[in-house]
């Protein structure tokens, strides 16, 4: 599967908010929808993008490249 163009816009936001909300709040998009886009572009990456942890996202080496 490829990446589409949306997803990766999103997976910008998470990155610069490092939370889905916060980057929810900028696409006025459900936090829930922001991480099946997540999901589904690390899954068309095969490979995990972010540590997720209770303080936020952050950039796993695979998301940094």
């Amino acid at each position: 599967m490829e990446p589409n163009w949306d997803d990766l816009r999103v997976f910008l936001h998470v990155a610069r908010e490092e939370s889905l909300s916060g980057a929810g709040k900028r696409l006025r998009m459900d936090p829930a929808t922001v991480g099946r886009r997540i999901a589904r572009l690390e899954a068309a990456l095969d490979s995990a993008l972010f540590i997720r942890s209770p303080q936020g996202y952050a950039l796993t080496a695979a998301g940094e490249r």
